[in-house]
């Protein structure tokens, strides 16, 4: 972790290069508009004001760089900030903090067109689904063709499955094949897939669940999971990550009456930062400030683990939500229409961590088919490094106004809230969380996107599924 990233003055191409790859993703889902009166005319209303109005069917807005912070705020901020994006093209990329570092203009959405542009964003962060956004199973296998590889096969498998079967279950802005990639990233996890794959204890088939994250509720996803694994029975492990783990609590509890598994080897579940009682992240009323930490953790995950272009979907899901947003508000703002916008994306409503997420709190009450033995990873990110202190401005320790950017409470790994890791809900049910959890306690190096490449984690779900 470099301590003179901050002080880096081409930190944020990656976020521009992003940006510009994303701006066809809408391209045909916006309202008509006259372009030439709104390139010349509308950009002068625009460029002497700071918020965009109601009626203008051109929005803007901007990533603006803070005290080392990433904001995405409405309209264009105040004058006398030099914008990034346009010094970029003369390769001059150093500026003061406070700099304005892209600046979106688009018309807004047409009618009803928000759930189609949150679909396109599912199916641009997962290429693999189709336009119907359907999930599916996809195999795992070993090729030495030219060299020893892994790959996922492009097609589709369905059950019912016998013998042992080791299943992973992706999170949110990703997929089957970066979950992959997470292990194999290091020796230890590489070692742990090949063991699975073709060991003297291999799986009879081991198994990617592929999903749209966005556009369908976790409800919806673990239906479909349920019909791929019908009739399935013998030893079940799964690898759940993230918004992975209420789609695997969701399968097990509510629909594994499809299953046949012998009692006498219950279904293994591993959770890798799990939000089992919602994300704050998530939150209705923390959605703009939400935007602004994804972007932030793009870049920190750019500099941290090595990860550019499409795999780092943080780099542009921030603002291509915020168009979303912009839509439907005719504004950055907080206001209650924003507070409700999370409802118009159900994969973040389904773990939103709010007292009224009825969807979530059914789920809380214990489960109705499966059983399973529950096992968990967490931490709670902290750094002493000045560079990817960013963390803290999304903390409500902060104090004045600036703790209006607050998302977390307390301890969190980024994206999910610790105390969430490991919180079924019905006190009877809780004790089937096993209490021997793999925590990395208060960590500079273990967060939301790199349990998979710690050897601790490896060694934990090799032991739980011997």
């Amino acid at each position: 972790m470099p301590q003179e990233f901050s002080e880096d003055p081409t930190r944020f191409q990656s976020q521009i290069s992003a940006s510009e790859a994303c701006d066809d993703l809408f391209a045909d889902l916006y309202v008509s508009y006259d372009a030439e009166s709104e390139s010349i005319a509308g950009l002068r209303r625009r460029r002497r004001r700071a918020a965009n109005t109601p009626d203008d069917p051109i929005k803007t807005v901007s990533l603006v760089e803070e005290n080392g912070v990433l904001y995405w705020r409405d309209g264009i901020p105040a004058p006398g900030l030099p914008s990034r994006r346009r010094r970029a093209s003369r390769g001059e990329l150093a500026g003061p903090p406070g700099t304005i570092i892209i600046t979106k203009e688009f018309p807004v959405l047409a009618p009803n067109k928000v759930v189609t542009a949150v679909a396109a964003i599912d199916r641009r962060l997962n290429q693999s689904l189709d336009v119907s956004l359907r999930s599916r199973l996809r195999l795992l296998r070993q090729t030495s063709d030219p060299i020893a590889t892994f790959v996922l096969d492009p097609g589709e498998i369905k059950g019912p499955f016998g013998g042992s079967t080791l299943l992973f279950v992706h999170g949110t802005f990703s997929n089957a094949t970066n979950m992959l990639n997470e292990f194999l990233a290091t020796t230890p996890g590489e070692q742990f897939i090949n063991g699975a794959v073709s060991g003297d204890h291999k799986y009879d088939q081991v198994l990617f669940f592929e999903h749209p994250t966005l556009a369908v509720s976790p409800v919806i996803n673990a239906l479909e999971l349920g019909r791929c694994f019908a009739g399935s029975s013998g030893q079940i492990d799964v690898v759940a990550h993230s918004r992975g783990g209420l789609i695997v609590r969701w399968w097990l509890e509510a629909f594994g009456s499809s299953l046949a598994p012998n009692p006498q080897r219950p279904v293994r579940v591993v959770f890798a930062g799990s939000p089992l009682h919602g994300t704050s992240l998530a939150a209705p009323d923390k959605l703009q400030s939400a935007l602004s930490l994804v972007s932030n953790i793009g870049s920190f995950a750019e500099a941290t683990l090595k990860i550019a272009g499409a795999a780092n979907p943080f780099l542009w899901v921030g603002g291509k939500l915020v168009e979303v947003i912009v839509s439907v508000t005719g504004a950055l703002a907080k206001t209650p229409i924003v507070d409700a916008l999370v409802a118009l994306v159900p994969g973040l409503s389904g773990q939103s961590a709010v007292s009224n997420n009825y969807e979530l709190n059914r789920l809380r009450l214990g489960p109705c088919a499966v059983e399973p033995d529950y096992y968990a990873v967490r931490s709670n990110f902290e750094t002493p490094n000045p560079g990817w202190q960013f963390w803290k401005n999304f903390r409500v320790a902060r104090l004045g106004d600036l703790a209006a950017d607050a998302i977390f409470e307390s301890e969190n790994d980024l994206v999910v809230d610790t105390a969430s890791m490991t919180d079924l809900g019905d006190p009877d049910f809780a004790l089937k969380m096993s209490a021997d959890i793999c925590d990395f306690g208060t960590s500079d190096t273990v967060w939301h996107c790199n349990y998979f490449r710690q050897q601790k984690t490896v060694d934990y779900i090799a032991a739980k599924f011997s």
